[in-house]
C-alpha cells in the first residue's frame, strides 16, 4: 500500500457505507472469494489497489478476505462503482452464497407458523364454518344451521369469496415484500413456503412475515442519518 494512498483515509466512512448500504455486495464479495459459504461479513478497509473484509463462515470460523482491485483507483466516487461492479460480477458467479440470515427469522418450520390466539382461532373457525355450509347446504348440524339461517347462503357465499380475494391480495403481497422491499434476500425455498403458508393461512402468516422484512429493511433514525452523511461523502 503506497504512503501516498488517497483512498485509505477515507476507509472508515467508506466501509461504513457499504455495510449499512450495500451488505449483499460486501457478502457477495466474501463469499466469492473465499469460496465458502458466508452469512455474515464486514467490510473493514478500503485502499487503492482493494478492499478487506471480516467474515466467518457457515461453520463459525472466521477469516479475513483481502480483494484486489483490478486497477488503482483514486476517488471515493470510483471505489464506489469499482466495488459495485465487483459485487454484481460476485453475485452471478456464486448466487448462493450471498444469502443471509434474515433478523428475525429462527431456523426450523415453526417460524412460518402463526402465532395463534383467539383472534386468529376465531377467524379461521369462521371460514371454516362458512366454507363447509357453501360446499355442504344441506347440513343437518345445529350451529351450521342457525349461521346459515342467521346469515343467508348468500351472504356466505360472499364472505368467502372475499376471504378468498384477501387471501391471494396478501400472497401476492408477502411476494412484493420478499422481493422488493426486504434488504436480504429470501431464497427461492423461503418464498415458496410462505408465499404458500400467507395463502393458505392468510393474515396469521403475513404478521410473522412482516417483523421480518421490517427488520431487515429498516433502521433508526440515527443510523439513518449517519448513512445519509456517508452517501453525501461518496456520492
Amino acid at each position: 500500500m503506497s504512503q501516498q494512498d488517497v483512498i485509505v483515509k477515507h476507509s472508515d466512512t467508506l466501509c461504513q457505507f457499504f455495510n449499512l448500504r450495500y451488505p449483499g455486495t460486501v457478502l457477495a464479495l466474501a463469499s466469492s472469494y473465499s469460496k465458502q459459504v458466508i452469512p455474515s461479513a464486514e467490510m473493514v478497509q478500503v485502499r487503492e489497489d482493494g478492499v478487506t473484509i471480516d467474515c466467518q463462515n457457515e461453520h463459525g470460523a472466521k477469516l479475513q478476505v483481502s480483494i484486489p482491485f483490478p486497477q488503482s483507483v483514486h476517488s471515493l466516487s470510483a471505489v464506489k462503482e469499482m466495488l459495485l461492479h465487483m459485487g454484481e460480477e460476485a453475485e452471478d458467479d456464486a448466487p448462493r452464497l450471498y444469502y443471509r440470515e434474515i433478523p428475525g427469522q429462527p431456523s426450523g418450520w415453526r417460524v412460518y407458523w402463526p402465532n395463534w390466539n383467539w383472534v386468529l382461532y376465531l377467524l379461521a373457525s369462521g371460514v371454516l364454518s362458512y366454507t363447509y355450509i357453501l360446499i355442504f347446504p344441506d347440513t343437518t348440524i345445529l350451529p351450521f344451521v342457525w349461521i346459515k339461517e342467521i346469515l343467508g347462503l348468500d351472504n356466505i357465499r360472499i364472505w368467502i369469496e372475499f376471504a378468498v380475494f384477501l387471501h391471494a391480495f396478501q400472497a401476492v403481497t408477502a411476494v412484493y415484500l420478499m422481493k422488493r422491499v426486504s434488504k436480504y434476500k429470501f431464497t427461492l425455498k423461503q418464498t415458496i413456503i410462505w408465499t404458500a403458508c400467507v395463502q393458505v393461512l392468510g393474515i396469521g402468516s403475513m404478521l410473522k412475515l412482516l417483523p421480518i422484512v421490517y427488520n431487515s429493511k429498516f433502521v433508526s433514525d440515527e443510523i439513518e442519518e449517519d448513512n445519509k452523511r456517508i452517501l453525501d461523502q461518496v456520492a
